[in-house]
Order: C-alpha cells, then structure tokens, then sequence
C-alpha cells in the first residue's frame, strides 16, 4: 500500500476538522467586515448624496468603502453585471449582488491561495442588508 492509499490518522482528521472550523470562521468575520464597511459607506453617500440610486449609488458606495476613482468603482460595477449573467440572473446588481462581488473577489484575491469560499452568501447577507438598498 503506498502512502495516497494510507487511511488518514484520527489526529490527521481531526486537524482538517479544526481547519474547516477555523476557516469558516475566518469567512464570517471577513464577510462581516466588508459588509459592515459597504453599509457604513451606503449610508455616508445616502446622506451626503440622497439623489443618488442604482449603479451611480453603488460606484460611490464603492468608491468611499475601498478608496476608488470613479473608474474602478464602475469596474467592480460592470464586474458585479457580469457575474449576474454568469449565475444566469436577467436583472441588474442590487446592493446585496456588489457587496457579495467584493467579499469574494476580495477573499480570493488575497495572497492566501484560496480557491473558494464556503460560507453561503446569499443567506449571510441577507440577514445583514436589506433587499431594497
């Protein structure tokens, strides 16, 4: 028997549990925090800006929230109506669809070699962001 037929050690499986565990965990407060710091922006640009809605609200939202010009911002717009189309979605981003856009891309891009993420988004943010911002 060679070492990829070896059953894995109670103490092997046991630290994968504890890793899934912890990286769950580290999924929530990363998508906790980049939520908290969209609604703080959407908030601050409704404010500052009441008129503004749809995708010229969201590009301010993201320009505040990450430091943007307007250009990167329309960007991570025409990012976001993109992945709509690749989750076959025939409407427009809400709110809900950037915020999700940038918790994964950002989770991704980070230099942990992450390849997806676990936690489901559609449930988590809806708990946290209203349907009609």
């Amino acid at each position: 028997m060679d070492a990829a037929e070896k059953p894995e050690s109670p103490t092997q499986r046991l630290r994968a549990l504890f890793a899934e565990k912890v990286k769950r965990i580290e999924e929530r407060m990363f998508a906790g925090r980049i939520c908290s710091e969209s609604l703080a922006a959407y908030h601050a640009i409704r404010k500052l800006q009441p008129e503004l809605a749809g995708d010229d609200l969201y590009e301010a939202v993201i320009a505040r929230r990450v430091n943007l010009d307007a250009a990167g911002a329309r960007a991570i717009v025409r990012h976001t109506y993109t992945s709509l189309e690749d989750w076959e979605s025939d409407r427009g981003p809400t709110f809900r669809d950037v915020v999700k856009y940038m918790i994964v891309t950002e989770y991704l891009g980070r230099e942990t070699g992450e390849r997806g993420m676990n936690l489901d988004l559609g449930p988590f943010l809806a708990r946290r962001i209203d349907l009609h911002f």
